[in-house]
């Protein structure tokens, strides 16, 4: 028996990954300017998004690198995958750049970092996107 596997169109993939990566900076942010800082420490250490986001890439990557099956896992594995890389990215130059204190996460170089590594995620997937959108 042949088994098919879930392919979108370049334009459906690039807004899976894109839409899920850019509201995930947005609510981020949002949460961390209006709300204010809410660290968590499960077994006492203390755990970023960026962490959080690795363990959601990591096997979304995985899925899609080997194909999916079905059409919920391939929607959900893109999703995820957006879901992911924005908090990897929001999160990166507030631990590279910064002191880390509480009020490093609402600075202007934590909030421009986040702008830029985003910006050029986007770019990079829209390039993808521009030379694969006939496949």
């Amino acid at each position: 028996m042949k088994e098919t596997t879930f392919k979108p169109s370049a334009r459906r993939t690039l807004w899976l990954i894109l839409l899920p990566m850019v509201g995930t900076v947005l609510c981020l942010r949002l949460y961390l300017h209006l709300v204010r800082v809410q660290h968590v420490y499960p077994g006492g250490y203390l755990v970023h998004h960026l962490f959080v986001g690795v363990l959601i890439v990591v096997p979304a990557a995985f899925i899609l690198a080997f194909g999916t099956r079905g059409r919920v896992v391939g929607v959900l594995a893109r999703v995820a995958l957006g879901i992911g890389s924005g908090m990897i990215l929001d999160e990166v130059t507030y631990l590279v750049a910064t002191g880390g204190s509480d009020s490093d996460y609402v600075s202007g170089v934590s909030l421009g970092g986040s702008v830029a590594l985003v910006s050029l995620a986007t770019i990079l997937l829209v390039g993808i996107y521009w030379v694969r959108r006939r496949d």
